[in-house]
């Protein structure tokens, strides 16, 4: 029997799910509870009881789990940045290895390899981008993150997984936009200046970028302003404001303005150099983006007589990592100022052997076979919501030997793995890295590889006359070498 909301029960956590719940079950009834990890026995209360699963709230632990800690956050449960500050670090690492071993499994449907979650040194203060809201309180302007599920803004003074500089940076500059009287911008009724603080370091170079985002083309005593944040912060490089009037949640506006500086900074990933401006996507762990990027250029196992194609490639810092060992890279991106970003990066570090596209990935593919240029190792690092099946479609097409898979979602992964298992690719491994300690996000990189590599995948295309270009939907794959193909 399902209970009623408000009820108590006593019960043991059998399980996590994919956002740090824990997960029990009464009377084969599952309830989601939060902060409650594998192995714990405690009170709970039921909160909501929905049609296939409830809600309860953690009342009194009566056993507690070897790996509960006490959060070094004091902010830690209203805030929701992290999720698993609760857990002991290699407590975390076990978590995240089983969840991508059961998604492989689940979702997946392949037996693939998952290898031990690659954990870090020191899983504090290792973000190099801060991107914080700012808030009115009765005490001046406040910054943090939102409050789960709502517009509320709980004040965090020193983030634990954010960079002390940033974390510096932040609480400064929002003290010196006080003095001059600068308001928050207001979600509700539209009104106020200053709306994000972001600020980007590069843990190599020790450059620093404040980006102000403001509802507004301009701040008052703006001159002033950065006249006193560079006094306080010297070792800023560069001051940039950006404007963004827009009512929803995009926290970037497209207008900028230079106030201090270059307008971008620079770091460097192993001992390739980037320049990075305020909208350049770059991997927000620069420790452990090493790690992953090492990884896959293992996966990839480059010869030196490969073309690479790097798809979702962003500002080329996969792609140049790859050129070093590879004939030809080829880079490809639908974000123009993303693609101007790699040129420039490719120029400043006198790589050569890589060009770089602006074009949809997925049709990109799709033109390169039709006119049978030759692609020996694709390597991939798509948006959360993965690949997608226009794209897969077009990759098999292209009939490269290897696919290397990054990914921040491995639920979508292990949904694209088990699509190109059914045309002939295999996922050999699998390797875990942990970018982002404390949260419930984890990265992995898969290898796949083509089963028959003496043999290729035959397509049949009919093209429409005219433009000569066919809808992928109409593409047809043949089964001739792949006789355990799905049909």
């Amino acid at each position: 029997m399902v209970m009623q909301k408000n009820q108590y029960f006593e019960a043991e956590c059998i399980d996590m799910s994919h956002d740090g719940q824990g997960v029990v079950k009464v009377d084969s009834f599952t309830y989601f509870v939060k902060d409650m990890l594998l192995g714990e026995y405690g009170k709970l209360k039921v909160i909501k009881v929905l049609k296939n699963y409830g809600i309860a709230r953690l009342i009194e632990l009566k056993k507690s789990s070897n790996d509960r800690v006490t959060p070094k956050c004091p902010v830690y449960q209203a805030c929701g940045g992290c999720q698993l500050q609760h857990m002991s670090y290699e407590g975390q690492v076990k978590y995240k290895t089983k969840r991508v071993k059961e998604a492989m499994k689940r979702i997946g449907k392949t037996k693939v390899k998952v290898n031990t979650t690659l954990g870090m040194k020191e899983p504090w203060f290792y973000r190099n981008k801060s991107q914080l809201p700012v808030g009115n309180s009765e005490e001046g302007l406040i910054s943090g993150f939102y409050k789960k599920h709502s517009n509320d803004i709980i004040r965090n003074d020193e983030c634990f997984i954010q960079s002390q500089v940033s974390n510096q940076v932040v609480r400064v500059t929002r003290a010196i936009l006080d003095t001059y009287g600068i308001r928050a911008y207001d979600k509700r009724s539209h009104k106020g200046i200053i709306r994000h603080i972001l600020v980007k370091y590069g843990f190599r170079s020790n450059e620093v970028m404040l980006v102000l985002i403001i509802n507004a083309e301009k701040v008052v005593n703006e001159e002033m302003i950065v006249k006193d944040i560079l006094k306080a912060l010297p070792t800023i490089s560069t001051i940039v404001l950006n404007t963004n009037m827009r009512r929803d949640n995009v926290i970037l506006g497209n207008k900028e303005r230079v106030l201090y500086g270059s307008g971008y900074i620079e770091d460097m990933i192993d001992d390739i150099r980037f320049q990075i401006s305020s909208k350049s996507f770059y991997q927000v762990n620069p420790i452990q983006t090493e790690v992953l990027y090492q990884t896959a250029l293992e996966y990839a196992d480059l010869k030196g007589n490969e073309v690479v194609l790097d798809a979702y490639c962003g500002i080329g810092s996969i792609s140049l990592f790859l050129a070093r060992k590879a004939k030809k890279v080829i880079g490809v991106e639908i974000v123009k100022e993303a693609i101007e970003d790699a040129r420039v990066n490719a120029k400043i570090n006198g790589i050569d052997n890589v060009e770089f596209h602006i074009a949809d990935a997925g049709d990109f593919m799709f033109e390169m076979a039709k006119k049978k240029e030759k692609i020996d190792v694709v390597v991939v690092d798509p948006p959360r919501k993965g690949c997608s099946k226009e794209f897969l479609e077009a990759f098999i097409m292209l009939g490269a030997e290897k696919m290397v898979y990054i990914s921040c979602d491995v639920a979508t992964q292990a949904r694209d793995i088990e699509y190109l298992e059914q045309y002939g690719y295999e996922a050999v491994k699998c390797q875990p890295c942990d970018m982002f300690p404390q949260t419930t996000h984890v990265e992995t990189c898969v290898l796949l590889s083509h089963k028959k590599t003496d043999s290729h995948i035959n397509v049949k295309v009919e093209f429409d006359e005219g433009e000569g270009k066919v809808p992928l939907n109409k593409i047809a794959i043949s089964h001739e070498n792949i006789p355990h193909l799905k049909k």
